[in-house]
C-alpha cells in the first residue's frame, strides 16, 4: 500500500478531506498527516530489531589502518557478529569508552583478539584496535546490522515516466536515476554502478531509505500497522474521540510474528491485559 493511499485511508476514517498528491502538497492536513506518516514509521522501524531491516557488511583491512567505512545504509550493529573471516577468529566489541581508553593509556599494542568500537560522527567510524598490521592486509572482516530503509520505492515496470532523482526497487535493490525518463523493457539487476533499462538510467543506490520521498513509496511494514499508528498521532493532535488505542498492542504482535522460530511476548502493560490472541503471548510490566 502506498503513502497516498494511507493517508487517504486515515483522512477518510478520521473525517477529514486530503489532497490526491501527499508530498508536494501544501494544504495543511495532508501535510500533517505525510509528518505523521514519517514519524510512525521511524517509530516503528527502531522499536525492534526488524528481519526485512537484516543485512551483511565486510570491509577490508589496511594494514596501518585503524577506521573503516561502514555501509552507507548502516543503522546499528547486530551484537556478537564482527568476525575476521581470513583468520576465523571473532572481533570482541564493542570496547566501551574506557576499556579504549585502558588499552591506550597501558600502550598495549598488540592483543590475541582483535577489538571494535563505532565512534564518530562520519561514516569512517568503525575503529579496529590494535591497528592492523602488515599480517593483517587483505583480511576480511564481515559483520551483520540493520540498514536504515524502513521505506521502499515503487518496484520497477516498464513504461513508467520518472522525473529526474527518483528511486525505484527491483529484486531487492534500490536504484536511483539523475537524469529520469520513461522505463525502457529490461529490469535493473546491476549492485554497483549504472545501466540503462532501454530508456532510463539507474545508478546503483546503497545509502538509506528511511522516509517516504514519493507518493508511490510503501512501508516495508504492515500498512495497517501504520495506518492505526497515524490515525491515534492524528486524533490526540485533533482531540478525536473513540480511536482504539491499539497501536503498541498491534506493534508488540507484528513483531512477534516476523519471530515464527521463537515465543515473542507481546501486549498488553498490565494484569487487565494479559491475555494471548493469535498465537502470541503478552509481555511488559506488570503493574
Amino acid at each position: 500500500m502506498t503513502l497516498r493511499s494511507i493517508v487517504a485511508n486515515v483522512a477518510n476514517e478520521a473525517g477529514y478531506t486530503v489532497e490526491s498528491g501527499v508530498v508536494n502538497s501544501t494544504e495543511v492536513t495532508t501535510k500533517q498527516l505525510y509528518a505523521i506518516a514519517n514519524r510512525i514509521n521511524r517509530q516503528i522501524s527502531e522499536a525492534y530489531p526488524w528481519p526485512k531491516m537484516y543485512a551483511s557488511g565486510a570491509i577490508t583491512l589496511v594494514g596501518g589502518q585503524a577506521t573503516y567505512e561502514l555501509p552507507s545504509a548502516f543503522s546499528w550493529y547486530h551484537y556478537e557478529t564482527f568476525w575476521n573471516s581470513s583468520t576465523r577468529w571473532r572481533i570482541l566489541g564493542p570496547m566501551s569508552e574506557q576499556e579504549y581508553a585502558e588499552v591506550r593509556g597501558f600502550g598495549i599494542n598488540t592483543a590475541v583478539y582483535q577489538r571494535f568500537q563505532i565512534r564518530g560522527l562520519t561514516n569512517s567510524e568503525l575503529l579496529i584496535y590494535p591497528t592492523p598490521g602488515a599480517e593483517n592486509n587483505g583480511n576480511v572482516i564481515i559483520f551483520e546490522y540493520i540498514a536504515d530503509r524502513s521505506v521502499r520505492p515503487q518496484t520497477w515496470v516498464s513504461g513508467v515516466t520518472y522525473a529526474a532523482n527518483s528511486y525505484t526497487f527491483y529484486n531487492g535493490n534500490y536504484y536511483v536515476t539523475t537524469a529520469g525518463g520513461i522505463t525502457g523493457a529490461t529490469a535493473p539487476t546491476h549492485t554497483s554502478g549504472s545501466a540503462s533499462d532501454g530508456g532510463v538510467i539507474w545508478d546503483y543506490y546503497n545509502g538509506p531509505y528511511n522516509e517516504f520521498l514519493a507518493d508511490t513509496d510503501s512501508s516495508i511494514f504492515n500498512e495497517k500497522l501504520v495506518e492505526q499508528g497515524i490515525l491515534e498521532r492524528f486524533a490526540d493532535i485533533h482531540g478525536l474521540v473513540g480511536v482504539p488505542r491499539t497501536f503498541l498492542m498491534e506493534l508488540h504482535e507484528e513483531f512477534s510474528r516476523q519471530k515464527v522460530s521463537k515465543v515473542v511476548y507481546a501486549g498488553g502493560q498490565n494484569r487487565a491485559n494479559m491475555f494471548a490472541r493469535a498465537g502470541v503471548a503478552v509481555f511488559g510490566t506488570w503493574i
